[in-house]
């Protein structure tokens, strides 16, 4: 790994707790040229979204990016009858104007066993268009000691801004 690419690395990952548990789970790195500080309006991204991943198990998630360039992404447990899965956490960059990309990662456990049995990485670029968003996506799982499991499984994500009510 370059020299530039440990330092954007590193300032991706200094949000509190997202951060620490992508680090937990391996460290999420994005490539150095996704890192700009300031480039395009990256802040637009900031709050939280109703997103449908199409082609994911369940399709419905909400997804919430901090301005630290960290991101939460939850979608109810019972919607993957094999696995129960964690909230998924990671961080996020702009690339380009209006384009946020990033990663996030879950832990996997067998729902009979109750054990480790994989962790999800879903790594995606998005394009931003006022409150709604649109852009590819692919998941990898790999197993416990980090060794490659299966996909790429390819995804879309569609996201609506979760808004306060009008005149509230």
């Amino acid at each position: 790994m370059e020299a530039s690419e440990g330092v954007d690395r590193r300032r991706l990952l200094t949000g509190a707790g997202a951060a620490a548990g992508v680090a937990a789970l391996g460290a999420v790195a994005l490539p150095a040229a996704a890192v700009a500080e300031g480039q395009g309006k990256a802040h637009d991204i900031v709050g939280v979204w109703f997103v449908n991943a199409v082609g994911a198990p369940f399709q419905p998630h909400l997804f919430t990016f901090h301005s630290d360039h960290t991101m939460l992404s939850s979608n109810p447990d019972a919607g993957d009858p094999h696995t129960s899965d964690s909230d998924g956490m990671g961080p996020w960059a702009a690339s380009a104007p209006n384009t946020v990309f990033g990663a996030f990662e879950e832990i996997n456990a067998d729902r009979t066993s109750h054990q480790y049995v994989s962790r999800l990485r879903v790594e995606y670029t998005i394009n931003l268009d006022g409150d709604t968003f649109t852009g590819p996506a692919v998941a990898n799982y790999y197993n416990p000691d980090g060794s490659f499991q299966q996909g790429p499984y390819p995804a879309t994500l569609n996201g609506t801004r979760v808004a306060l009510p009008a005149g509230g």
